[in-house]
């Protein structure tokens, strides 16, 4: 079969260009569901390009099966999304941190973690120390101080020790929680782990990561503009 600009650009062969162009689209996914189903997409169009246009019975057969399995693939996420079920502090946590993940996968995340009730004058990162463990605070005050000198703060929505945590050095900072806090925690080589996997839970939490410390600096610059007497 000779290529010719006719043949490249006929209604089959446009088919064809579809399903590849799915294909590829779907491997730029970073959710599994939009993965799956752009993929099925993919299989569908490749299996007729194969059985209309080119006659192929073997391609035919193993685009099927390709769809078919991403099919059933995406079954069981649909299965196990609707099987996740969130408390209010849970439910919190997924939609304010990691909505970009799949129901299941969120509640596999929290399930690594630990819900905590702090005190005030409990400090939950020390400045110059490695940070034990990722907070992410769901209720309650949090001060953030450097050198004994507070510059900001963290309320509800926010993680403590997610630089520390992720860069694998000391926190730049103390946090002391200043009304009673609840939290949801996480262990440092939890989180080191997840991060160096770069799955989709990974990925998400870098991305929860660098949402956070932009806030946070808008907050500490706020409050330190603040303190700054204003001379005559």
């Amino acid at each position: 079969m000779h290529l010719t600009l006719d043949s490249a650009f006929s209604p089959g062969a446009l088919v064809g260009h579809a399903g590849y162009v799915l294909l590829v689209l779907s491997m730029m996914m970073t959710r599994m569901l939009w993965l799956r189903i752009i993929a099925i997409g993919a299989g569908v169009l490749q299996a007729l390009y194969y059985g209309v246009w080119l006659n192929d019975p073997v391609g035919t057969f193993w685009e099927t099966i390709f769809t078919l399995t991403n099919v059933t693939q995406l079954a069981i996420i649909a299965y196990r999304n609707r099987a996740a079920q969130f408390s209010a502090d849970e439910r919190a946590f997924y939609e304010t941190a990691v909505p970009s993940l799949e129901p299941a996968d969120a509640r596999r995340l929290i399930a690594a973690g630990r819900w905590i009730e702090a005190e005030p004058g409990t400090v939950l990162t020390r400045e110059g120390e490695n940070a034990p463990v990722l907070a992410f605070i769901v209720s309650g005050e949090v001060d953030i101080s450097v050198n004994g000198r507070k510059v900001g703060d963290c309320g509800p929505g926010s993680f403590v020790g997610e630089i520390s945590v992720s860069s694998k050095m000391p926190a730049s900072a103390t946090a002391t929680v200043r009304t009673p806090v609840r939290y949801l925690g996480f262990e440092r080589d939890f989180v080191a782990g997840t991060l160096d996997k770069h799955g989709e839970i990974g990925l998400a939490l870098e991305l929860a990561f660098r949402h956070g410390l932009h806030d946070k600096l808008l907050r500490t610059n706020a409050a330190m503009s603040a303190a700054v007497p204003v001379t005559p």
